[in-house]
């Protein structure tokens, strides 16, 4: 909405396009220029007083247009015309009265109130223009860095600010105050007060006025870091404003209203590839020289009798506009009595606590007494995706019919309905959308609509018949009467819902607390697994080692030559448990390739039917449709489903285990569910199931690591698996793997 009220803000006028364009070439005929200034008198006269003000040694009275461009030269023509062409756009009266607080900025008669100056801001936009042409002619070399273009680009750097003031000025207002207030950066404030910065409105801003691209970024990317700007051509040019802009902010030059100063203008000078001591050498005499261009461009020129002169006229005009609508008001004195009292009876009877409906039908009684018996009715919406509540009331206002109605599809919302004006389209829609539900009871052509306005729009429609009402004006004070209270009512309403819809997010709430504990119980587990599986590798290496030795030398087939041997399955067991715990530790990375989902299921059926030493029942492998190839990491995916298809063995199946594989083409994903009728697990173990370590078997147990390990595998690869599982009857194991 901000951006399409920037985008009727008034466009740069042709001859300012024009002249722009013609003075950017410097090969461009003079006599051209001196065409389009004459063509504009406030122009003529601006480049007049601006070659009377310099020091050319030529008298005044035999000063010509000609003469004055031919003096001044293209670069400070275009300056005078964006400095009167932008002014002109943006010009703001100025209280003179209003006091100062010194640094530039007026304020309002309310104590502590900061007012955005529009003569202080054209004193810093023009500063940062002075500056960045300095800069940029003390470093000659520099082709990038055209004086000229610099002095255009620092001029308009700050053009938001203005057109973001121009349409929203109570808001702007608001942004001014607590910039001034916390002394932080102004693009902060507006993004948390408007929505958006005055870097955005710059930017839409310019593209209107169809200003180059190079003045487009640099009022869009000014003050950005520079080592986080794009790759642009004129990427240094953006940089020397924002240098510019640090310069005459810590120089107090004019308002800005940035009080951030985060980064160096030193270091920002040697990152933008410029010379330091060059840079403070060219801005040491800023004050003056920015003195100087003012009172050149006019920018401390004081308003001027015929000025004056039209002000008092305008403020005669409208002492006569208010002198009229005194008059007209004091006709209506008596209707204007009549409804204050209708007020102070709806506030008797507008008890705190009160349902919706229930004021509805106060309003209604209200409505009754101003206006006479007749036909009423009420709509409103308890949320904006709900459908409308439409109440039909009788003779003795009693509510005789209500009705959920579907709301017309671009007022789904009933809140976005204008409630400031009789004949806004959204009303004019409303009518004819709802004839159908009230035309048995009553002539919809004498229906008249009142929207009841609350803090954030419309959040009733008030329907009657009664022709002799009061006046649009005349009924605002009490529509929103009438407004604010539905509007609490359907808060109060909202906050009771809330309240039981946090009671259930305090149990969620509670839940994920215990999950996070979980959690962080894992994540130290891992570190301290990671720490002690490398320090026992070694000792575990060698007892492996002479264990194989000792065995290679006693008798085949002895006590001594068998006990050997377990020394060695066992180090080997522990080998690969703390290899497992490792993994699990570190979080495996994904190595990800072309791979055959089916051939892995396959073949993972048949390395747990090879391992597994007493499979009682058999597996069932169902691929429903074809699975196309995925890009996984084979080895973690075959691991994932032997770790699945295992733990499905191993819990004692009556029937068997069945394993089902379907392709999900809107997702492109595979959904694997591995399900067993065996013993099942209780609410404990299915809680624990993915810890380390955990076993739901005290004897014979196993490491307890598969599980774990598969589901950090699929999370690596972008998956989830989860278990359900009731005791007794078996689980169901579902693993949801991407393929892209």
């Amino acid at each position: 909405m901000i951006l399409r009220q920037i985008d009727t803000l008034p466009t740069l006028p042709t001859i300012a396009t024009r002249l722009l364009s013609v003075t950017a070439n410097e090969d461009s005929d003079a006599s051209e220029v001196i065409d389009l200034v004459r063509a504009d008198p406030a122009l003529t006269a601006k480049v007049l007083s601006m070659c009377r003000k310099s020091a050319n040694g030529v008298r005044s009275d035999a000063m010509t247009v000609d003469k004055a461009v031919v003096l001044l030269g293209f670069n400070a023509v275009r300056n005078a015309v964006l400095s009167l062409k932008v002014f002109e756009i943006f010009d703001e009266d100025e209280e003179e009265d209003e006091p100062s607080n010194g640094n530039g900025s007026s304020f309002h008669s309310l104590p502590n109130k900061a007012r955005f100056d529009t003569r202080e801001f054209w004193r810093h936009s023009l500063a940062v223009a002075v500056a960045a042409e300095k800069i940029a002619a003390a470093h000659p070399g520099n082709q990038d860095l055209s004086p000229s273009e610099a002095f255009v680009c620092g001029l308009l750097h700050d053009v938001g600010k203005l057109a973001m003031f121009h349409v929203l000025p109570k808001a702007y207002q608001r942004v001014i105050e607590l910039v001034e207030l916390n002394q932080g950066g102004i693009a902060e404030f507006e993004r948390r007060i408007i929505g958006i910065d005055h870097h955005t409105a710059g930017k839409r801003l310019a593209e209107q006025w169809q200003l180059p691209f190079r003045l487009q970024d640099c009022i869009w990317l000014h003050g950005s870091p520079f080592e986080h700007l794009p790759k642009l051509d004129h990427r240094r040019m953006v940089g020397l404003i924002s240098l510019a802009d640090m310069i005459v902010r810590r120089k107090h030059i004019g308002y800005s209203g940035n009080f951030s100063f985060r980064e160096n203008p030193n270091d920002l000078a040697v990152q933008i590839g410029l010379n330091p001591d060059l840079v403070t050498s060219a801005t040491a005499n800023l004050h003056d020289e920015v003195q100087r261009r003012c009172e050149s461009m006019g920018l401390d020129d004081k308003p001027s009798r015929e000025m004056y002169m039209q002000s008092i006229q305008r403020a005669n005009e409208m002492l006569g506009q208010l002198n009229a609508i005194l008059d007209r008001r004091s006709h209506k004195a008596g209707h204007q009595q009549k409804l204050l009292d209708t007020i102070t009876g709806f506030h008797a009877t507008a008890r705190p606590g009160r349902s919706v409906q229930d004021l509805l039908g106060a309003v209604v009684q209200s409505a009754t007494n101003l206006m006479g018996k007749g036909y009423y009715a009420t709509i409103f919406q308890q949320r904006a995706d709900e459908p409308w509540q439409l109440d039909q009331f009788g003779g003795d206002e009693r509510m005789i019919r209500s009705k959920a109605i579907e709301p017309p599809h671009q007022w789904r919302n009933l809140a976005t309905l204008d409630a400031d004006h009789p004949t806004s389209m959204g009303l004019a829609n409303v009518l004819p959308w709802i004839s159908d539900e009230i035309c048995d009871m009553c002539d919809v052509r004498n229906v008249r609509m009142l929207p009841l306005a609350g803090s954030w729009g419309t959040v009733a429609l008030l329907l009657h018949d009664r022709p002799d009402s009061p006046t649009w004006t005349e009924m605002s004070p009490l529509t929103h009467t009438w407004g604010a209270a539905v509007a609490a009512a359907l808060q109060h309403d909202g906050a009771r819902r809330l309240g039981e819809e946090l009671a259930e997010a305090n149990r969620t709430l509670a839940e994920v607390h215990d999950q996070l504990l979980r959690h962080e119980t894992m994540a130290r587990l891992g570190e301290m697994a990671a720490g002690a599986a490398h320090e026992m590798n070694n000792p575990l290496a060698v007892i492996c080692g002479r264990s194989q030795l000792l065995s290679m030398s006693l008798q085949p087939g002895s006590d001594d030559q068998q006990t050997a041997q377990t020394i060695v399955e066992q180090s080997h067991r522990l080998s690969d448990l703390i290899t497992a715990l490792s993994e699990y530790a570190a979080g495996p990375h994904a190595n990800r390739e072309q791979a055959d989902i089916s051939g892995l299921l396959h073949e993972a059926v048949r390395r747990v039917q090879s391992d597994e030493d007493k499979l009682t029942a058999p597996i069932n492998l169902q691929v429903q449709g074809q699975i196309p190839q995925g890009l996984v990491d084979a080895k973690q995916v075959s691991s994932m489903l032997r770790a699945l298809l295992a733990n499905a063995v191993q819990s004692n199946p009556r029937s068997g285990v069945t394993i089902v594989a379907r392709h999900e083409s809107v997702e492109n994903t595979v959904m694997i569910q591995v399900t067993d009728d065996g013993s099942g697990m209780d609410d404990h173990t299915l809680s624990h199931a993915f810890d380390p370590f955990f076993s739901a078997k005290s004897a014979g147990r196993r490491v307890g690591m598969g599980l774990p390990l598969a589901r950090q595998l699929a999370h690596g690869h972008g998956g989830q698996i989860e278990l359900r599982s009731i005791q007794g009857e078996g689980t169901i194991a579902t693993l949801c793997l991407p393929l892209d």
